[in-house]
């Protein structure tokens, strides 16, 4: 009911304006765009990406590849400002609207994954082909050799690491929208599905990036001719201990959120300092 006390307390103004499912949306299409800039300043400084993480050249497309990741974003960016619009003409500021339409935005994003899977030759097909592929290899902590596209899954990676949280709050979005009695567009419950399953989606990107360099490491102890530069791996080892830093911090984290004396036997404050003292939190 519109007025609602109950309901209007949950949400703030900004989540009046912009409920989790636009803001997950909002970042990842800002993050092709920003992909498309990145290879754009690239391209003028003469620093050729493609090349660099081993992406093949296509005869076929003269247009050069920030110009595609640009048409690509602009396919992707015009319906979520229609959806955005529509959105906001049927809820007007009001919580119980907004809550009663989360269908809108949950089916921006459906769409916005069917975007990365149509083959559709306007979209880019090959860069999304690449970029499943490489989501697919990497996605059991795989990487490839350095002359079949290294970089590139180390790229990825990081990427991904960044987004660890937009994955989480892209799991708890599908969550409260299957979840009876609950709507994706209300305020993240980032408990639902369970206490440890946002903790567990949030830490996978660290997994992958620590398995990663494990893989690199081992690479250089059994190559039987080292390459200049390479020494014993340790560098590797260096970057596994940072990526495996973020464990506690995560594990503290859900601990704090789901806080129960009686499970945890340590005080909320004794938590806090944990998770004070964890390498992570200064990062």
């Amino acid at each position: 009911m519109d007025g609602d006390p109950a309901v209007e307390s949950e949400l703030d103004t900004f989540s009046l304006i912009l409920p989790l499912p636009y803001r997950i949306a909002f970042i990842l299409v800002l993050g092709v765009w920003a992909w498309g800039v990145n290879l754009h300043y690239l391209y003028l400084l003469k620093i050729d990406v493609p090349a660099l993480i081993k992406y093949p050249t296509r005869s076929s497309s003269p247009l050069p590849h920030h110009q595609r990741t640009y048409a690509l974003a602009t396919t992707i960016a015009l319906p979520l400002i229609l959806s955005l619009l529509f959105f906001w003409a049927l809820t007007r500021g009001r919580a119980s609207s907004v809550l009663a339409w989360d269908i809108i935005p949950q089916s921006y994003l459906f769409l916005l994954f069917l975007a990365f899977l149509i083959p559709y030759k306007r979209l880019s097909p090959g860069g999304r082909y690449r970029f499943l592929t490489t989501l697919k290899r990497i996605s059991i902590g795989g990487i490839a050799e350095t002359q079949d596209g290294k970089f590139g899954d180390i790229l990825l990676a990081d990427v991904l690491t960044s987004y660890a949280k937009v994955l989480g709050d892209f799991f708890v979005s599908l969550c409260m929208f299957f979840t009876a009695g609950r709507s994706s567009t209300d305020k993240p419950d980032r408990g639902c599905g369970g206490q440890y399953i946002v903790p567990i989606i949030i830490s996978i990107p660290s997994l992958i990036r620590l398995r990663q360099c494990l893989i690199e490491y081992m690479r250089v102890r059994n190559n039987p001719q080292p390459m200049s530069g390479q020494g014993w791996g340790g560098q590797h080892l260096a970057n596994a201990l940072k990526y495996s830093s973020a464990f506690p911090v995560i594990i503290l984290s859900a601990l704090q959120r789901g806080y129960d004396p009686n499970k945890i036997g340590l005080s909320e404050t004794g938590l806090f300092r944990l998770w004070y003292l964890s390498p992570s939190s200064y990062i």
